[in-house]
């Protein structure tokens, strides 16, 4: 299953075709809610449209896209051999290093490594992690902010607190970030088989076990009972 083939993300995909949005940022509400793979997929389902696609990993207070870091510059040196080609349409630029993030935080530098992207690339997506985790390295969700079209905030459900939501949202908006939605992770959460199964034990102790054993693996066949939908 590819889950960017999805309608949740065809339908944001029609969003930022419509509106014209090359330059997105990614940003977690509360660290593990999966902004990174998030991510991932979003850069997927853009180059499927056969866009030249560039998803840049500024997750540096977690693992984000999963690749060692490499010695890039903002002017483009060392660029090329950095990039970790995925398909045809599909490039990772890995983590910086950290004179690189330094350098990010220059306005002037960072219109210009943004300018050199936009001329190669149809779609740029930045992952930047958790914005509510305190990590000096990290590059200010703000700074992003100014030089993307569009941010989308994810969460998790389940995990991600109210006050964490707030508090992301609040941030951005001080930022004067173009918010645009948000993508929830609810991997989480029980599926519905699960729950029928726990209710069952609990609740329905008096029905045969024959019937038992039928209801169960009628759940733990069913696809759309497992969460495995598209």
């Amino acid at each position: 299953m590819k889950p960017w083939l999805s309608q949740e993300y065809d339908q944001l995909f029609q969003q930022i075709h419509q509106h014209h949005y090359r330059v997105l940022t990614l940003a977690g509400a509360s660290p593990q809610c999966g902004t990174s793979t998030q991510a991932f997929w979003l850069a997927q389902r853009l180059s499927q449209d056969q866009s030249k696609t560039l998803l840049i990993d500024l997750d540096l207070a977690g693992s984000g896209q999963g690749y060692p870091s490499a010695q890039w510059q903002c002017d483009g040196t060392e660029q090329s051999n950095a990039k970790i080609v995925i398909n045809e349409h599909l490039d990772i630029l890995p983590k910086p290093p950290q004179q690189t993030i330094l350098a990010l935080r220059q306005p002037q530098s960072l219109n210009q490594a943004f300018e050199l992207w936009r001329e190669q690339y149809q779609y740029i997506i930045c992952d930047v992690g958790s914005i509510n985790t305190a990590n000096w390295r990290n590059l200010a969700v703000a700074s992003l902010g100014y030089a993307s079209d569009a941010s989308i905030l994810c969460l998790a459900a389940g995990k991600t607190t109210e006050s964490d939501l707030l508090a992301s949202v609040q941030r951005l908006e001080q930022s004067n970030i173009n918010l645009i939605g948000t993508l929830i992770n609810d991997r989480a959460n029980p599926t519905l088989a699960s729950e029928i199964q726990r209710v069952m034990n609990q609740k329905a102790r008096w029905l045969p076990q024959f019937l038992k054993r039928k209801i169960n693996q009628y759940l733990v066949t069913n696809p759309l009972l497992q969460g495995k939908y598209q």
